[in-house]
């Protein structure tokens, strides 16, 4: 998310190191998405739509535009099957399992079938419950918004995870604001988030909503949208 003030990158000599922090941390939370499952979001070529895909041990599910089907391992084999669906992840030894695909949908077999590891993380994140998703950098930080679980502030890179629990947002319709309070033992948070086009100052990634996060004495700064 961007800023309610227009967020701009450092230009000190810091840069660098934090940019590959945030790099190594937002990989992490690809790969560590939800305790045993993993979720990989495919662009096949000449497909309009992405096809995603849920792993949990030896089941899994494939949604595409075509087909929503519970898919089983074969035996003996890293490939899983469902009434029409076929998937087989590459294991590359040099990249993570199913970072490129295998899929057939009722008989057509996709081509190029490429993973895209940031899409994973919020797609994860929505098939979780979470209902927003923020991220900003400097240090890199991850909010998660979710009616039952709370708000759950992901900082320091990873190192510090601080579940406050949920409140209701009070809204100004004028200035397309919503505000969260909360607060976890004594120590509160404030969270605004602004309707306004915002750019992630790491990657340039588009997002529809400005976030201001007001914590512990400092301001966190990001891009966010809505999952559901």
């Amino acid at each position: 998310m961007r800023t309610l003030n227009n967020y701009k990158v450092s230009k000190s000599h810091h840069w660098r190191p934090a940019l590959l922090l945030a790099a190594a941390f937002f990989s992490a939370c690809a790969s560590a998405q939800s305790p045993g499952v993993s979720t990989y979001v495919y662009r096949c070529d000449g497909e309009e739509s992405v096809i995603v895909v849920t792993i949990d041990g030896d089941r899994g599910h494939l949604f595409s535009r075509q087909a929503s089907q519970p898919i089983q391992q074969e035996p003996g084999t890293p490939a899983y099957a469902g009434d029409d669906v076929y998937y087989l992840p590459d294991q590359p030894p040099d990249l993570a399992p199913g970072q490129t695909a295998e899929i057939t949908i009722a008989g057509q077999k996709l081509a190029n079938c490429k993973n895209n590891p940031r899409a994973a993380v919020w797609e994860a994140a929505k098939l979780r419950g979470v209902s927003y998703r923020a991220i900003g950098q400097e240090p890199a930080w991850v909010l998660e918004i979710d009616r039952e679980k709370g708000f759950l502030l992901v900082t320091d890179y990873g190192q510090n995870k601080t579940q406050f629990p949920y409140a209701e947002a009070v809204s100004d319709a004028q200035q397309k604001t919503g505000r969260y309070s909360s607060e976890l033992n004594g120590e509160p948070v404030e969270i605004t988030i602004t309707g306004k086009s915002c750019h992630d100052s790491m990657s340039g990634e588009a997002f529809g909503s400005q976030v201001e996060i007001n914590w512990r004495g400092q301001t966190l700064r990001g891009c966010g949208r809505a999952l559901h």
